[in-house]
C-alpha cells in the first residue's frame, strides 16, 4: 500500500511539473498587445522571386502562363489573361549584333561614304536579314535560326516579362503549316536551353476565331510571305488555300514604284531595271506603311447595286464610302523623300499612285484569273474559291463571319475591297464549279424547258381534292409547332448567306484567353518524351478527338490519371 501511494504521488508531481513547464511557454509565445497594427513576428514572408527550393515554390505552380506568337518577322509575348501582348520583337540585322559592335553609332569616315550602296536583284536576298524563317528551307541556316530564337526569347524574358524562363507554362501560337525541321529546331532549342516541362502549341487561325467569339469563321490571313484563307467549323480547319500574293510581293512592287520616281528625278540612270533594289529595306517598308492604300475596283459599285437600282442603304456594312478616299483626297500631292542619294531629295507624287502597287501585288491588276497559277490567285478570287470548296451549310456560316488578320489587313480600304469583290463574284458566278458561255447557255435551255413543262401541266381543278387531315393529326402538329415556337422564342436567329466581316483581337489574344481557362491543349509536347524520341514519339492517329478524350478525360469520371504522358500528337502539324 505504501508503494502504491508513493507511485501515485510521484505521477501527480510529474504531471504538475509538466503542466507548469508547458503553460509558461504558451504564455511566452503570445505577442504583447500594442495599440497599432503590426506584422506578427512568426509570420513567414514568401518572396515571388524565390527559386524552386524556397518555401514559396508551391505557389509558382499557379503563375500565369507565357504566350508567344511566332511569325516570320515578329515575336509577340505576354502573359495569359491579357488582351494585348507586352512586347512585339522584330527580327532584323540590328538583332544580330555581337557584344562590342557599335557600327550603328560610329560616324562613318569620308572613304566609307563614297562606297556605293549594295544593290540586290532578288527580293529574297533583299529581305533575308529581316526574316526569321521562310517556307522554302532549302537554303536556310538552321543553326542561325536556333541562335535567333534563343536570343530573342532571352531578351523577351529579361527585358519585358521580367521573370525566370522555365518557371511557368509556355504556350506557342504557330501557323497550321510549319516545316518539320523548323518546328523540331524550335522545340529542341527551348527544351535544351530552359527547363520547361512541356510546351503547348496552338494554331493561329483557330485562336483568331476564339478572340472574335466565334466557333466557325473564314480566316483571311494576309501575312508576310503568303496569304492563307482558312475555313473553320466548330474549331476545326476543314479547308485551307494559299497564295503568294502577300506583303513581300507588295514590298517588291513598292520598290519598283520608287525606282520609277527616282528615274523621273534623275537620281537613277534610265537603263536601270525597275526590279533592282536600290532602296534600303527599312526605307521602303516605311513608305509602304505610311502611304499604301487600296482603291475600289472600277464598276464595283454598279455591279453591287444593279439589281435594286436605288440608292445604297445607309445602314449597310458593306458601304465603301467611308473607307475609300474620294477623288479630292486621291489627287492630293504627297512630298516623298527618295532615299537613293546622300541629300535625300524630295519629290511631289500624286497620292493615287500609291494604290497601284497594292492593285498589282494583291489583286493581279488587269490580269485574268485563268492566266494565273493556283498559287498566285488574287485575294478576292482566293476567298471565293475557298468558300466554293466548303460544304453548303458550312459555307453559309463562314461567309457571314469573315475575319481579317495579318499585317496586310491594316492597309486602308483592302478589307472592304475584298468583301465587295467577293459579293460581286457570288452574284455573277453563283456557286457553280463550272463557268463559261457553254454553262450559261445550258442554264438558259433548262429554264426554257422548265417553263414549257409548267405550261403543259394540268390545272389544279382537274387534280384530285386534297385529303382532309383528322383532328388527331392537327392536334399532334399543333403541339409540335408550339414546342418549336417556344424553343425558338428566346433564341436569336443567326446570320447566314451574307458576305460580312467580323472584328477580331488577333491570334495572340485568343491564345491568351484559352491559356487563362487552364484547358489542356491537344498538342502538348512533353519535354522528356521529345528529348528522348523527337517527332518519332508522336502519335500518328489522325482522329485527334479520341486522343483528346484519353488525355483530358472529358468522358465519364472526369479525372485524368496522373502522369499519363504515354502518347502525344502533333495534331495539325503532323
Amino acid at each position: 500500500m505504501a508503494t502504491a501511494s508513493s507511485m501515485s504521488n510521484l505521477d501527480h508531481r510529474s504531471s504538475t511539473a509538466s503542466t507548469s513547464t508547458v503553460r509558461p511557454n504558451i504564455r511566452s509565445t503570445r505577442p504583447a498587445a500594442t495599440g497599432s497594427p503590426h506584422t506578427p513576428h512568426n509570420r513567414q514572408i514568401l518572396s515571388p522571386y524565390g527559386t524552386s527550393n524556397s518555401p514559396g515554390s508551391s505557389f509558382r505552380q499557379e503563375e500565369d502562363a507565357v504566350v508567344l506568337e511566332l511569325g516570320a518577322r515578329f515575336l509577340r509575348a505576354g502573359f495569359e489573361g491579357d488582351s494585348t501582348p507586352m512586347c512585339a520583337v522584330s527580327f532584323g540585322p540590328e538583332g544580330a549584333r555581337r557584344v562590342g559592335d557599335y557600327r550603328g553609332w560610329i560616324k562613318p569616315s569620308p572613304e566609307e561614304l563614297n562606297v556605293p550602296k549594295k544593290t540586290f536583284t532578288n527580293v529574297d536576298e533583299w529581305s533575308e536579314g529581316h526574316e526569321l524563317w521562310r517556307m522554302d528551307i532549302r537554303n536556310l541556316d538552321v543553326g542561325l535560326f536556333e541562335d535567333k530564337i534563343e536570343r530573342t526569347i532571352r531578351e523577351v524574358y529579361n527585358k519585358y516579362l521580367l521573370t525566370d524562363a522555365g518557371s511557368s507554362r509556355l504556350v506557342i501560337v504557330l501557323p497550321s503549316i510549319v516545316p518539320h525541321p523548323l518546328l523540331s529546331s524550335l522545340l529542341s532549342t527551348i527544351f535544351n536551353r530552359w527547363k520547361f516541362p512541356s510546351i503547348t502549341l496552338l494554331p493561329s487561325a483557330v485562336m483568331a476565331a476564339v478572340s472574335a467569339g466565334l466557333r466557325s469563321a473564314l480566316i483571311v490571313d494576309i501575312g508576310w510571305e503568303e496569304t492563307t484563307i482558312t475555313g473553320l467549323y466548330e474549331y476545326r480547319e476543314i479547308q485551307s488555300r494559299r497564295s503568294t500574293r502577300a506583303m513581300k510581293m507588295l514590298m517588291h512592287r513598292m520598290n519598283t514604284l520608287i525606282n520609277k520616281l527616282a528615274k523621273e528625278q534623275g537620281q537613277l540612270p534610265s537603263d536601270v531595271k525597275d526590279d533592282t533594289m536600290y532602296t534600303s529595306f527599312d526605307a521602303c517598308e516605311d513608305i509602304m506603311t505610311r502611304l499604301a492604300w487600296c482603291k475600289a475596283r472600277k464598276g464595283s459599285s454598279e455591279e453591287l447595286n444593279d439589281d435594286a437600282g436605288a440608292d445604297p442603304d445607309p445602314d449597310d456594312d458593306n458601304d465603301d464610302s467611308s473607307t475609300i478616299p474620294d477623288s479630292d483626297v486621291s489627287n492630293r500631292i504627297v512630298s516623298l523623300p527618295l532615299p537613293l542619294s546622300g541629300e535625300c531629295a524630295y519629290t511631289d507624287v500624286p497620292f493615287s499612285k500609291f494604290s497601284q502597287p497594292v492593285e498589282d501585288a494583291l489583286f493581279a491588276g488587269d490580269t485574268e484569273a485563268r492566266d494565273l497559277d493556283d498559287e498566285e490567285m488574287p485575294l478576292d478570287v482566293l476567298v471565293y474559291n475557298t468558300l466554293l470548296a466548303l460544304p453548303p451549310d458550312v459555307r453559309g456560316i463562314c461567309m457571314s463571319r469573315i475575319i481579317f488578320v495579318g499585317g496586310g489587313s491594316n492597309i486602308p480600304g483592302i478589307r472592304q475591297r475584298i468583301l465587295n469583290d467577293v459579293d460581286a463574284l457570288v452574284k455573277k458566278l453563283r456557286w457553280r464549279f463550272a463557268n463559261g458561255k457553254v454553262v450559261d447557255s445550258r442554264g438558259r435551255q433548262l429554264q426554257e424547258i422548265n417553263a414549257n413543262q409548267q405550261k403543259k401541266s394540268p390545272s389544279p381543278s382537274i387534280l384530285e381534292p386534297p385529303t382532309i387531315a383528322s383532328e388527331a393529326d392537327e392536334q399532334i402538329s399543333n403541339a409540335i409547332d408550339e414546342k418549336l415556337h417556344h424553343a425558338k422564342k428566346d433564341s436569336k436567329p443567326g446570320i447566314h448567306g451574307l458576305v460580312r466581316q467580323v472584328e477580331s483581337l488577333g491570334a495572340w489574344a485568343g491564345a491568351s484567353l484559352v491559356a487563362s481557362l487552364k484547358v489542356r491543349g491537344v498538342v502538348e509536347v512533353d519535354r522528356e518524351k521529345f528529348l528522348q524520341h523527337g517527332f518519332a514519339g508522336a502519335s500518328r492517329d489522325l482522329d485527334v478527338s479520341a486522343l483528346v478524350d484519353r488525355r483530358s478525360a472529358y468522358g465519364s469520371g472526369g479525372v485524368r490519371p496522373g502522369g499519363d504522358r504515354s502518347s502525344w500528337t502533333l495534331g495539325e502539324w503532323g
